[in-house]
C-alpha cells in the first residue's frame, strides 16, 4: 500500500487563511444584503431610500473589510488561534461602526442605528462560526498526514531541543519534525544565512524557533525576521523578557524602544471602571433574590453571622474589607494556620478536605455563590470584575519582588487563576498568571475570562 505523503502545516494554514478571506468577503456582503432586505420588506421599499442612505449601506461592507485588515484578522497568528481571531473580529466591529457613524455625520444622512448594530452582530457571529467550521473541515481532511517542520537555532543537542520546546506540540495529531541548526559562532555571517535559507527551502520549513543559547544579536535577528517570504508561518524567539515585550513601542526613525506602562493602569482603567459599574449594578439588581435566599440558608444552617469579612491586600498594597457569605464554622479564621498552613505542593489536598467548611458552605462554595457579596466591592471600586485575586496579609511575604507588580491592578472577582483550577494551581503559577494578565490586558480578554468563568463554575474544578 502506498504511504500517504505528508502535508506541510504552513500550506494548510495558508489554505485556511485564503478560505477565510473568501468566506469573510461573502459573509459580509450577504449579511448586509439580507438585513437590508428585511429592513425594507424584501427590497419592496427601495424607492423610498435616499441616494446618500444607499451609499452608506454599500459602504458598510467596505468599512468591515478595511477594519478586519487593520485588526490583522488574516495574519497567521490570528488564523491559528481562535482567541486571537475572536478578539480581532471584535476590534473590527467597533472600528466599522465608528467609520459608519462618522460617514453618516459627514454626509448629513441619518442611517438606522438598529440596522447597523444588527448587521454588525450578524457579521460578528457569522465570521466566528466560519472560523470554527473551516478549521474543523481542514483539520479533518489533513490532520492525519499533516507534518510541521520546525527549524531550531540552538547550541543544544537534538534530544535536548525536543525537551526544551515540547510545549510547541500543541496541535493534537500533527507530526512534528525538528531540524537543528548550529548558531552563528565563528562562522561567516553571509554564508551561514545562505545555508540557512537553503535549508528552509529544501525541508519546506513551517516555523523557526530561536533558543537563548543561539545568542542571536539584534542585527542578525532583524535579518531572520525577513524570512517570512520563504513561506514559513511563524518565527519564535525564546527570551526572558517575552512577557514584557507587549509593552515595547518603537520610536519612528530611531533604534530606540519605549517601554510603556501596562494599559490596565492608564486608558484601560477607565474602560474597566465603567464596565465594573454597569456590571455590578445590573448583577446586584438581578441577583438580589438569590442573595436573600443564600443569606437565609447560611443563617439557619449553622451558628454565626451571615457574612464573613476579613482584610485583604488590594491595589497598591492598600487593605480593604473582603466580604463573603460565611461557608465555615464560627472562628474558622483562627484555625487557618493549623489546617491549611503555608502554600506547598499538598495545599490543594488540605483545601479539599478542610474540616471547617459547613454542609451548606460546601454547596455555595461549589457554585461560587459565597463570592456574590463582592459585587458590592466592585460597585465601590475596591475590586473589579476581572483581575488578580486579592491575597491575605500572611501571604504577602511569599510574593517575590517580581510578582509585586500585580499590585498595580485592582483585585478581581475572577481571573486566570479562577478559570485554571483555582486552588489546584500552584502559588508560583498563580503569581505568573497575575503578572501576565496585567502585562497583556485587553478589554476583550476580560470578556473572554468572564465567559470562561461560567464554564469553570459549571465544571467545578478547584471549587472547594
Amino acid at each position: 500500500m502506498k504511504k500517504a505523503s505528508t502535508v506541510s502545516y504552513s500550506k494548510v494554514l495558508t489554505k485556511y487563511r485564503n478560505n477565510l478571506f473568501r468566506s469573510d468577503f461573502v459573509i459580509i456582503f450577504v449579511a448586509t444584503a439580507v438585513t437590508f432586505g428585511f429592513r425594507f420588506q424584501g427590497f419592496g421599499q427601495l424607492a423610498h431610500v435616499s441616494i446618500d442612505n444607499f451609499i452608506l449601506v454599500l459602504a458598510l461592507p467596505l468599512f468591515w473589510l478595511v477594519s478586519l485588515a487593520i485588526s490583522g484578522t488574516w495574519s497567521f497568528s490570528n488564523v491559528e488561534n481562535q482567541k486571537n481571531a475572536f478578539r480581532s473580529i471584535l476590534q473590527a466591529s467597533w472600528r466599522a461602526t465608528l467609520l459608519m457613524g462618522f460617514s453618516s455625520y459627514l454626509i448629513h444622512d441619518l442611517i438606522s442605528r438598529l440596522w447597523v448594530f444588527v448587521t454588525s452582530g450578524v457579521i460578528v457571529l457569522s465570521l466566528t462560526l466560519s472560523r470554527i467550521t473551516v478549521q474543523i473541515l481542514i483539520s479533518k481532511k489533513s490532520v492525519a498526514n499533516m507534518q510541521e517542520t520546525i527549524l531550531v537555532i540552538a547550541q543544544e543537542s537534538q534530544e535536548e531541543i525536543q525537551e526544551l520546546i515540547l510545549p510547541w506540540g500543541h496541535r493534537p495529531g500533527i507530526q512534528v519534525k525538528y531540524i537543528r541548526v548550529a548558531p552563528l559562532v565563528g562562522l561567516d555571517k553571509e554564508k551561514w544565512l545562505s545555508d540557512l535559507e537553503s535549508c528552509i527551502k529544501e525541508n519546506a520549513v513551517d516555523a523557526i524557533i530561536i533558543l537563548p543559547s543561539a545568542q542571536v544579536g539584534g542585527k542578525l535577528l532583524a535579518r531572520l525576521t525577513k524570512y517570512y517570504y520563504l513561506g514559513i508561518s511563524a518565527i519564535l524567539l525564546s527570551t526572558p523578557i517575552a512577557s514584557e515585550m507587549a509593552l515595547f513601542k518603537t520610536i519612528p526613525h530611531t533604534n530606540w524602544v519605549r517601554i510603556d506602562e501596562p494599559n490596565i493602569v492608564n486608558s484601560g482603567y477607565a474602560q474597566k471602571r465603567v464596565f465594573d459599574l454597569l456590571f455590578s449594578t445590573a448583577a446586584i439588581l438581578v441577583l438580589s433574590p438569590v442573595l436573600l435566599l443564600i443569606a437565609i440558608g447560611v443563617k439557619i444552617s449553622s451558628r454565626g453571622p451571615v457574612l464573613y469579612a476579613a482584610p485583604r491586600i488590594g491595589s497598591n498594597g492598600e487593605y480593604f474589607n473582603f466580604p463573603k457569605f460565611r461557608s465555615m464554622i464560627k472562628g474558622a479564621d483562627r484555625m487557618r494556620a493549623s489546617v491549611i498552613g503555608a502554600p506547598d505542593s499538598d495545599i490543594a489536598d488540605r483545601y479539599r478536605n478542610d474540616p471547617r467548611i459547613t454542609k451548606f458552605g460546601k454547596f455555595i462554595r461549589r457554585w461560587s455563590l459565597d463570592e456574590l457579596p463582592q459585587l458590592f466591592c466592585v460597585l465601590k471600586g475596591t475590586m473589579s470584575v476581572v483581575g488578580p485575586r486579592p491575597i491575605l496579609e500572611e501571604e504577602l511575604e511569599l510574593v517575590h519582588s517580581r510578582s509585586r507588580y500585580r499590585s498595580m491592578a485592582t483585585p478581581g472577582l475572577t481571573g486566570l487563576w479562577q478559570i485554571s483550577g483555582r486552588k489546584e494551581v500552584t502559588w508560583e503559577d498563580r503569581m505568573a498568571m497575575d503578572t501576565g494578565y496585567i502585562q497583556n490586558w485587553s478589554f476583550s480578554q476580560d470578556l473572554w475570562l468572564i465567559a470562561k468563568t461560567f464554564a469553570a463554575i459549571f465544571i467545578g474544578r478547584g471549587s472547594y
